[in-house]
């Protein structure tokens, strides 16, 4: 909480006065109260002397002890002969009769061979030792929870067989008896080496360190230990007696200073009195004081509030010539210099900083204005977007589109009707409220607006052209809100560039394909998660061969809400959504499922799946899907992937290689819907396929038609003569079957062989499978 400056004024002068009597009060004490403080001190430094003493006196007795074990006869000859049982009853007696209360064995690797406790990571700091070459040793330690006092002695028979150890717990009873000896109480405090906590041992009877349990860095809880009993009285000496990673161990002997001081206790009173005495004289004082110099404060505090709660119609009057003066106007230049500030803040906030149009949420809020001003009256909202924006970038850069940018908003501003409301809310996209536009006026008004592209811009002696695309929406006819005003200029913007319009008015009904392909877009999603799809199977034949030998997947969708969904549809949505590699592990799980099952049952049956451009262009897709095919015992060979040109046209560098790396992997390729796309002969040439699929556009009318005749069998001498084979989908009757044997066609598909058809059927239709209706192609 923040201090007055009336509450600082008094402490200052308390403070100085408190300082004068705290100094007087030190020159008559000093020399009493160091005094008993350095008999104190000196106590409890003979106290850690002792302590030191003792524990080396009982490191001695523990050597000795520990030594006449080693030195038994029975108790090596047990060891070199490695009986356990003897070795633990040896081991187990001698600790009774010493009343030891850890005992350990270490091979003179040392490593544990028998142990009373859980020594666990102590063993470092013991083969630390013995690699130093000692012949015995003492060491304190931490296990189980309890600090034990350890040595180290050799079992030599002469050479190093084994070490063994002795321990003693530091218990109360050795706190005790230290207390007893040297007047001084004892603290212990070490880390548990189990649960990490800092626990205590002390030989004072209200032990202020049992609750709370201490924690964190071990020398700060020295510290806090040291602190603690101090605000309890008492003067303490801190010893650190195991400062290792995992384990830390430390002592304080404290004696209290009450005792030391208590000859004293009634000069402190007496001269704590005539201070206190002295400090509510100088509080009434100061207060009088202080209360001439706040009230100018406060009302500077005052102004700067009303200031901050956005308050700056009032200026601060503050009649006084001295330094509050000064800072009461500066108050005042502050109010006016945050005021213009924020005018410009709120301005940036809802302008475009390049072009200084309004951006799109000041036209949000411009067109709610006008929407809930006049409901009933009829404008126009258009859609405007340099539609080579993103191309004229990649070639002249970000800086010399963004004056682009800047000229053609003047240009609008300068064509605007005086009515009309213009705001950038895109990259390269400006929206204009057009008040009073009838359908019958619109050609004009978007001529008006658009007259102003046809010259070109001009940055640093460049000519840029940039083209125009418009989208209308008439509201509120077509729309009565913000979002969808906004929505259905976007549409209508989208049909001017797919039908390469300068506008395009929105159509009625137009909407609801957009809403539809959201809603399938959402229930895809939800299939994809939830289950929904299913997998036939089209077989297809091959001529040469004369059998069935593969069967391409196709996947099918029955939405509960939608009703039954064509791949047509939802695919090219699933593209779009980036949901389509999903889709496509739906379709291979199940595909590699059923081959298996085919497998299985004796069907050596091939199958055929689609990839997506989005696939083939996905490195991860990639390599888990060769990876994949790698771990699963399926026939790579059997498995053909087919690819459509577009997947190739959208990046043909990325495409092809990936393409590479399936074809290395042994996996079979497919070119599909051959002759729809625009790829050229020389992409097809370099792409590592086996297989060309004309598509069925080609096949319906093959019967019929002799131009579609033609162009399949160029078709199929090439692909032969760039050695691929070829499949013909769209088969539908046996006229088109003879002609594609006669050829030379490699396989068919199509309803004349079989409809898409579930595993069960496909397996129920190949036991009965006609062979003889084809059997005369190959006579």
């Amino acid at each position: 909480m923040a201090i007055s400056f009336r509450t600082s004024l008094l402490l200052i002068f308390i403070s100085l006065l408190g300082l004068t009597l705290a100094t007087t009060i030190w020159a008559v004490m000093r020399a009493t109260d160091a005094n008993a403080r350095a008999n104190a001190a000196r106590e409890l430094e003979v106290a850690e002397r002792v302590f030191e003493t003792l524990l080396d006196e009982n490191s001695r007795q523990l050597t000795d002890r520990a030594t006449l074990l080693a030195e038994d006869f029975a108790f090596r000859q047990a060891i070199a002969t490695n009986e356990e049982n003897t070795i633990i009853s040896v081991l187990a007696n001698h600790g009774e009769r010493i009343g030891a209360d850890l005992i350990i064995m270490l091979d003179p690797s040392g490593d544990v061979r028998i142990s009373t406790h859980a020594i666990g990571e102590d063993v470092d700091s013991l083969r630390q030792h013995i690699r130093t070459g000692q012949s015995a040793f003492s060491e304190l330690t931490i296990t189980e929870g309890q600090p034990y006092q350890l040595v180290m002695v050799p079992v030599e028979a002469p050479d190093l067989i084994a070490w063994v150890g002795m321990g003693f717990v530091m218990d109360s009873e050795l706190m005790n008896g230290f207390r007893d000896i040297t007047k001084a109480e004892v603290t212990m405090l070490y880390r548990d080496d189990n649960s990490g906590a800092i626990r205590t041992l002390s030989t004072l009877n209200d032990n202020p360190l049992s609750v709370p349990a201490l924690s964190g860095r071990f020398a700060s809880a020295l510290n806090v230990a040291a602190n603690r009993l101090r605000n309890d009285g008492w003067l303490s000496r801190q010893s650190t007696l195991i400062n290792s990673a995992d384990q830390q161990l430390g002592i304080l002997m404290s004696v209290s200073l009450q005792e030391a001081l208590a000859a004293y206790t009634n000069l402190r009173t007496q001269m704590l009195g005539i201070a206190a005495l002295a400090l509510v004289l100088a509080a009434v004082a100061t207060a009088l004081i202080a209360r001439g110099i706040t009230q100018p404060i406060d009302t500077l505090v005052r102004a700067a509030r009303r200031i901050a709660s956005g308050d700056y119609r009032q200026p601060v009057e503050l009649d006084r010539k001295n330094e509050f003066g000064v800072l009461g106007d500066t108050l005042n230049s502050m109010q006016d210099a945050i005021q213009d500030r924020e005018r410009h803040i709120a301005y940036q906030a809802q302008h475009d900083i390049l072009t200084g149009l309004p951006n799109r949420d000041r036209m949000a809020t411009l067109m709610n204005e006008r929407l809930s001003s006049a409901p009933d009256e009829p404008f126009g909202v258009l859609l405007m977007q340099i539609s080579n924006f993103d191309a004229l970038s990649d070639v002249y850069g970000v800086s010399v589109m963004d004056r682009v940018l800047q000229q053609a908003a003047e240009r609008l501003t300068r064509n605007r009707r005086s009515d009309d409301r213009i705001g950038r809310v895109g990259t390269d996209e400006f929206l204009i409220l057009a008040e009073h536009l009838s359908p019958a006026q619109c050609r004009a008004v978007v001529h008006q607006y658009q007259l102003g592209f046809e010259a070109p811009f001009h940055c640093d002696a460049i000519e840029i052209k940039a083209e125009t695309r418009i989208g209308v929406v008439h509201c509120p006819e077509h729309a009565d809100t913000y979002e969808d005003i906004l929505r259905r200029a976007h549409i209508a913007l989208n049909d001017a560039r797919h039908h390469s319009l300068a506008f395009a008015l929105y159509e009625i009904g137009r909407d609801e394909v957009h809403l539809r392909k959201i809603t399938v877009t959402h229930r895809l999603q939800q299939a994809i998660l939830n289950g929904g799809f299913e997998l036939l199977f089209q077989p297809q034949y091959d001529l040469r061969a004369g059998r069935i030998h593969s069967a391409e997947a196709l996947i099918r969708w029955q939405d509960p809400e939608l009703g039954r969904m064509f791949p047509d549809e939802f695919i090219p949505l699933a593209e779009q959504s980036g949901d389509i590699t999903l889709i496509t592990d739906w379709v291979l799980n199940e595909a590699l499922r059923q081959m298996a099952a085919w497998q299985a049952d004796g069907h050596d049956l091939g199958v055929s799946i689609n990839l997506s451009a989005r696939d083939v262009l996905q490195d991860d897709f990639i390599d888990g899907l060769i990876a994949r095919l790698r771990h699963d015992d399926i026939r790579r060979d059997a498995l053909m992937f087919e690819i459509t040109e577009s997947a190739v046209m959208a990046d043909p560098e990325h495409a092809l290689r990936n393409l590479q790396r399936l074809y290395d992997a042994g996996v079979s390729l497919a070119m599909d819907d051959f002759g729809t796309g625009f790829s050229s002969l020389s992409q097809l040439k370099s792409m590592p396929v086996h297989e060309l699929k004309i598509d069925k556009s080609f096949v319906l009318r093959l019967d019929e038609d002799r131009d579609d005749q033609r162009i399949v069998r160029s078709t199929i001498e090439m692909a032969h003569h760039l050695g691929l084979s070829v499949i013909a989908e769209g088969v539908e009757n046996r006229a088109s079957l003879a002609l594609l044997y006669d050829m030379g066609c490699d396989a068919i598909q199509g309803y004349y062989l079989s409809k898409p058809k579930t595993a069960s059927e496909l397996r129920e239709w190949l036991a009965t499978f006609d062979q003889h209706r084809l059997e005369s192609l190959h006579a």
